[in-house]
């Protein structure tokens, strides 16, 4: 992620406090300041102002995010063309698997989840609409930087710190650039417990006629039941990707 070169001291500190919000789902403003680090007088006029246009809600002193943030959330998915197309595909992906399915794009080098369905067996996990993931360790984002150009592959490892979550995510450069000049061969992407201990996903990139990717659908599930249907799970995702992207083109 690319840092401003001169950034808003004021903006950074709303955009803090929103944040800390989020993670406490409400809070006082005592609470907060001490959290930011900042005094309770400045934390409130920064709550004020974000009240005043409803970005806040104060009940009782303890603050809450508005729902004016369900409006731009709705406006800044829209701008995605496909959406509306993949949803479709991923709720039937679901409903024929009965495991979590998800469609996924980029942004800022993270993987973005912008929609998930659950099957009637489907797992339970932290992954909600706007969870963001770097791009190394999951299905979707291996499918979807796998599929970027080689100049574009390069940037991003050279910003990339390749963390590990379990004993099974990838960490090692070369290993990983393995990993996506394979992905290109078979067309799909797979998280063998990469990401959550025994969790499997099978992801695959959603791609235009020049070939630019547009993000990526999967689905998750854990290793005993994935394992025994995963040439059947990814003969659905190919069908849907080939569903989505036929359908994208008369947009």
């Amino acid at each position: 992620m690319n840092d401003a070169r001169n950034p808003v001291k004021s903006v950074q500190t709303s955009l803090e406090i929103v944040e800390t919000i989020k993670k406490h789902d409400e809070i006082g403003v005592t609470e907060l300041a001490e959290e930011v680090g900042l005094t309770k007088g400045t934390v409130h006029c920064h709550l004020a102002t974000l009240e005043n246009d409803g970005y806040v809600v104060n009940t009782n002193g303890r603050y809450r995010l508005g729902l004016r943030f369900v409006d731009i959330a709705h406006h800044v998915r829209r701008r995605v063309p496909i959406y509306d197309i993949v949803t479709e595909e991923v709720e039937k992906l679901a409903e024929k698997s009965g495991e979590l399915t998800l469609f996924t794009v980029e942004e800022q080098r993270e993987g973005v989840c912008l929609y998930k369905a659950s099957g009637e067996n489907a797992v339970q996990t932290e992954l909600y609409v706007g969870y963001r993931n770097e791009l190394h360790h999951t299905a979707v984002g291996k499918a979807i930087l796998a599929f970027k150009s080689q100049e574009e592959i390069d940037e991003i490892l050279a910003e990339m710190d390749l963390q590990s979550l379990t004993d099974e995510t990838i960490t090692d450069e070369r290993e990983l650039r393995e990993e996506l000049e394979e992905i290109r061969k078979r067309g799909l992407a797979y998280n063998r417990g990469e990401t959550i201990p025994g969790l499997v996903g099978v992801g695959a990139p959603i791609r235009d006629h020049d070939d630019d990717v547009h993000g990526a659908i999967a689905i998750i599930g854990p290793t005993s039941r994935m394992n025994d249907r995963l040439d059947e799970f990814s003969e659905m995702l190919n069908h849907a990707v080939n569903v989505i992207e036929i359908n994208a083109t008369s947009l």
